[in-house]
């Protein structure tokens, strides 16, 4: 029974650890996935030393302390850091450490108390592992505060959010109270509040692990489908005051029929490096060299009232990432490289419900998005054409609801007569020869 419940926690750890590192894979430079990694590894430790306690006999009181005061810093600072994930999880806000803002003093403020109850919550092993009284109401009412907190934040984010946000917030949620739940009603199995319950400590175990593992389950299936860590907009440093070349309308979809993708990146960086070609404020300025926080001049596009900031930008392209990069001078562009071969910003071109996942969410999040498809004819090959369409009608309408440009290059030669045609349905078709239409002179 013993060895079987070691065994129980390892795996249900094990599940905890491999979301962690799946959210941390996922987006490497996030606060959020730090933070949920943090949380998962924290989790791992706490239930392999809290499944340790049978194995150490009665006469080593000292080890069974320190592995019981691990087990309580390792939960109490993992449900710390699964709160202070939805300060930035599903709406991002800002979070400074060199130069604390509110929500900075919140994060260094949250360890602290986690690790001063942590110290308090002590363990007493004289005829076996056993919490204090306080110690008990700690990993029972912590929990409850985690879930508390947690869901204030998500709702507080609900009216800056989007649709898919929405969803992940409510999925994450899902996951959390799952968690909470294996905790609380261990509480009353081990005579907490009132010391009132059964004491059955191998239940509450039991209980522990199973509910742990089920919470690791469900955060792990939504990361890998794309719902709880998720890619922020980002904008490029702006090289030019003046205003962009090409003319480009919010809610419209661009196709670019050209053999080879030269034009769309030509259209798509002009967007993203200068100011927008509609703006009215002539006091723009290419600034950009210090942090927004630590320039004290007024910002013409903070100021901005139509699109609230720059362009952010989204590449999905066949091309390879550091290519792009060098020809077009692309820093901060997330651009997601279709291949089969794993690694970061890698999206392998079968996954086509999550790449339609990835690009219908950064719709929803951005203020003033664009966003660049190229390597329709790839997916085409990996999906066949109706399935494609169809992402492409899906990527369509929710463009069409959004402040958000979208601009699909494609090879017309990879296609025939019909399926060109039903490509070009609700769309604007631009070719190289008929570009000058939108072209602008710069004022």
């Amino acid at each position: 029974m013993v060895a079987a419940l070691w065994i129980a926690s390892l795996c249900a750890g094990s599940v905890c650890l491999g979301a962690g590192l799946l959210a941390l894979m996922s987006n490497p430079k996030s606060i959020a996935s730090m933070l949920f990694s943090l949380a998962m590894c924290g989790t791992f430790i706490a239930l392999i030393t809290g499944s340790m306690y049978p194995l150490i006999e009665s006469d080593q009181a000292e080890i069974g302390e320190a592995v019981g005061k691990v087990f309580v810093y390792s939960m109490l600072l993992s449900e710390t850091f699964l709160w202070q994930l939805t300060m930035v999880f599903p709406l991002e806000r800002k979070v400074t450490f060199r130069r604390p803002n509110a929500y900075g003093l919140l994060m260094i403020a949250g360890v602290a108390i986690a690790i001063l109850l942590s110290y308090f919550g002590e363990v007493d092993f004289v005829d076996g592992f056993a919490l204090t009284a306080f110690g008990v109401d700690l990993m029972g009412l912590y929990p409850a505060a985690m879930i508390v907190i947690a869901m204030g934040f998500i709702v507080a984010s609900r009216r800056s959010s989007g649709v898919v946000q929405r969803r992940s917030g409510f999925v994450y949620l899902t996951g959390l109270w799952i968690y909470a739940f294996s905790m609380i009603p261990a509480l009353f199995l081990t005579n907490g509040f009132g010391r009132s319950g059964s004491g059955d400590l191998s239940i509450a175990s039991h209980w522990l692990v199973a509910g742990v593992a089920v919470s690791g389950l469900v955060f792990a299936v939504s990361i890998a489908r794309g719902l709880i860590v998720l890619r922020e907009p980002k904008m490029e440093t702006s090289i030019s005051s003046t205003k962009a070349s090409y003319e480009l309308l919010h809610r419209r979809i661009y196709l670019i029929e050209e053999e080879k993708s030269n034009l769309a990146f030509e259209m798509f960086v002009d967007i993203l490096r200068g100011r927008c070609f509609d703006c009215e404020n002539d006091e723009s300025f290419p600034c950009e060299s210090l942090d927004c926080d630590s320039c004290g001049l007024p910002c013409p596009c903070k100021r901005c009232m139509k699109y609230s900031s720059r362009a952010q930008g989204i590449v999905i392209t066949r091309r390879y990432p550091n290519e792009i990069r060098e020809d077009h001078y692309l820093q901060t562009t997330p651009i997601i490289w279709l291949s089969t071969v794993a690694g970061e910003d890698h999206l392998d071109p079968a996954k086509l419900s999550l790449l339609t996942d990835m690009l219908v969410n950064y719709m929803e999040r951005s203020h003033n998005g664009v966003i660049l498809v190229d390597g329709v004819e790839y997916l085409v090959s990996s999906n066949g054409f109706p399935k494609v369409l169809r992402a492409i009608d899906k990527w369509t309408e929710i463009a069409m609801t959004s402040s958000t440009k979208l601009i699909i290059s494609i090879d017309p030669r990879a296609f025939d007569e019909r399926e060109l045609a039903m490509m070009e349905k609700n769309k604007e078709v631009i070719t190289p020869d008929g570009i000058l239409e939108l072209k602008k002179s710069s004022r």
